[in-house]
């Protein structure tokens, strides 16, 4: 019961994650001006009354409700997940630590889902709602992880490599922030269709950078955003680095790996979810950000992540033969 709970609410995160880029993404994160309800009601309406100032899309408030059955939905399974901690029903008497964090996190995601709508999809909200949901697959996944089976390896990992892995892992966690952060700002087409460059220019003249990471007033309609085309084109220049930063600290990554046989398979797939990640954000560019390729930017950064998470596993908490 335990494993399946987890099996289960592993799947429910990534299609919650899934569902909040695309819920973003279709600009639908105000299809419901209140909260958790829609317009007063469990379900969309049909008509709504005249205290509502925000017109009714049918077509997005069913694509936030659905967002949030599927949050709530996931809400549940953690919590079943807990009480099962709580009372050692778990095969290896599970510690109570991880699913009591998974339990608070996921209630402050509810309060962050409040707050992304009171205060009209504020970019610092929504990105901390986009962290708080891969923080909560990610910690998922270790639970499922620690199900597993040990695996034997018969090499340890250097101290310096560990080190080079904990700063390329914290490196990858850092660009997601600026994803959520690109696109929370609605940056993600200001440097146009171009790649490599940016409007035409290896490097604009006129971006600014002072305010391009600010965290910006409550209480102000956020929807399509607010800052000026050179702050945002300075976001999305940001990202264009950070994420050349990330692409050469895996590839080095890679090659400082090599030598262990046991984490050859991670490295594949972590390579081969890097090429993709790579090849999404481009066209999203080129494209000027076609709707699959978005969600799947936003999927494949979480299947990255979950990838270092693997091979963190098997580094930190497996055992080693001599």
């Amino acid at each position: 019961m335990f494993n399946k709970t987890i099996n289960i609410s592993l799947i429910l995160a990534l299609i919650v994650v899934i569902l909040g880029a695309y819920t973003r993404l279709a600009d639908a994160g105000l299809g419901c001006p209140d909260w958790p309800g829609c317009y007063g009601q469990l379900l969309v309406p049909d008509v709504i009354s005249s205290e509502y100032e925000r017109p009714l899309d049918v077509a997005k408030a069913w694509k936030e409700m659905v967002h949030r059955y599927a949050a709530s939905t996931l809400g549940l399974s953690i919590l079943i997940i807990f009480l099962l901690a709580a009372f050692r029903k778990s095969e290896k008497n599970q510690s109570i630590k991880l699913p009591a964090a998974l339990l608070l996190l996921v209630c402050f995601q509810g309060a962050l889902g409040m707050w992304t709508v009171t205060e009209q999809v504020h970019p610092g909200i929504v990105t901390m709602h986009l962290f708080g949901g891969f923080t909560t697959t990610s910690l998922l996944f270790w639970l499922f992880l620690n199900q597993r089976p040990n695996i034997q390896i018969n090499q340890s990992v250097s101290k310096p490599h560990k080190l080079m892995f904990v700063v390329v892992t914290a490196l990858l966690i850092f660009q997601i922030f600026l994803g959520g952060w690109t696109s929370t700002n609605y940056a993600a087409l200001s440097c146009g269709e171009y790649f490599p460059t940016c409007l035409g220019q290896m490097w604009p003249d006129d971006m600014d950078f002072k305010n391009a990471y600010y965290w910006g007033e409550l209480g102000v309609d956020y929807e399509f955003g607010v800052l000026e085309n050179q702050t945002r084109t300075a976001i999305q220049m940001v990202h264009r680095v950070g994420a050349l930063v990330v692409t050469a600290a895996i590839i080095a990554l890679s090659f400082a790996f090599k030598n262990y046989v046991a984490f050859q398979k991670n490295i594949v797939i972590i390579l081969a979810l890097l090429g993709v990640q790579v090849a999404l954000g481009i066209i999203n560019v080129v494209m000027s950000l076609p709707m699959f390729a978005a969600v799947m930017h936003n999927a494949v950064a979480l299947g990255l992540l979950l990838s270092l998470i693997s091979l963190a596993h098997k580094i930190f908490n497996q055992k080693t033969t001599s």
